[in-house]
C-alpha cells in the first residue's frame, strides 16, 4: 500500500509537469488525478484548499529544484563563463528532452495567476528571486563585477529563450541566449 506522502508527492510532481505543459488554467484537477494515479480522497486530504494549494506547492518545489541546479552549476564550474553556459545548456537540454513541451516550470503559472492568486504569485516571486540570487551568488563566487545586474539579465535571457525555443521547437534561441550571456560577461569583465 502506498504511503500518504507518496500520493502527495505524486500529485505535486504531476502538477509541475502538467502546469508546465498546459498552464495552470489549462490543467483541471481531474487531469492531475488521472495522470498521477493518486486516489481522489488523497487530493482533498493533502490539499484541502484544492488546485491553488497544489499549484503553490508545485511552484515552490519546482522553484527549489531549479535553484538547486543553479547552485550545482556554480559549484561544479571552473569559471563564470562555464557557470553561465552550464545553466543555459541544462535548461535547454531539459526542454529538448520533453519534446519541447515543458519550458520553464514557473512561467505559465506566474503569467496566468500572479495577479489573481496571492499564494501562487508569492510562490512564483520567491522562486524567481531565488534563481536570480543564486545566479548572482555564483557570479560573485568568480568575482564578477556587477553580478546582480548580470544575474538579472541572464535570467531574462534564459526565460525569453525558453519561450522562443519552445515556440520554434528548436534550441537556437537557447544558443543565442548563451552567446548573449557570455558577451555581457566579457563586457562587464573587460578592463576599463
Amino acid at each position: 500500500m502506498a504511503r500518504k506522502t507518496d500520493s502527495k508527492s505524486k500529485t505535486v510532481m504531476t502538477a509541475i509537469k502538467l502546469f508546465s505543459r498546459r498552464g495552470y488554467h489549462g490543467t483541471a484537477l481531474n487531469d492531475i488525478l488521472d495522470a498521477s494515479g493518486a486516489p481522489r480522497g488523497s487530493l482533498y486530504f493533502h490539499f484541502p484548499n484544492g488546485k491553488e494549494e497544489i499549484g503553490t506547492e508545485a511552484a515552490t518545489l519546482a522553484g527549489g529544484a531549479v535553484r538547486a541546479m543553479i547552485a550545482d552549476a556554480a559549484a561544479n564550474s571552473r569559471d563564470a563563463a562555464g557557470f553561465l553556459t552550464r545553466i543555459v545548456r541544462t535548461m535547454g537540454a531539459n526542454l529538448e528532452a520533453s519534446g519541447f513541451t515543458e519550458g520553464c516550470p514557473l512561467a505559465t503559472v506566474a503569467l496566468e495567476t500572479a495577479a489573481e492568486s496571492e499564494s501562487l504569485g508569492a510562490a512564483a516571486r520567491a522562486a524567481f528571486k531565488s534563481w536570480e540570487k543564486e545566479i548572482d551568488d555564483g557570479l560573485a563566487r568568480y568575482d564578477v563585477a556587477a553580478s546582480a545586474a548580470l544575474a538579472t539579465m541572464v535570467l531574462n535571457q534564459i526565460e525569453g529563450a525558453l519561450m522562443l525555443a519552445r515556440t520554434h521547437r528548436d534550441l537556437e534561441p537557447m544558443r543565442r541566449a548563451e552567446e548573449a550571456a557570455l558577451i555581457l560577461l566579457r563586457a562587464i569583465s573587460a578592463p576599463s
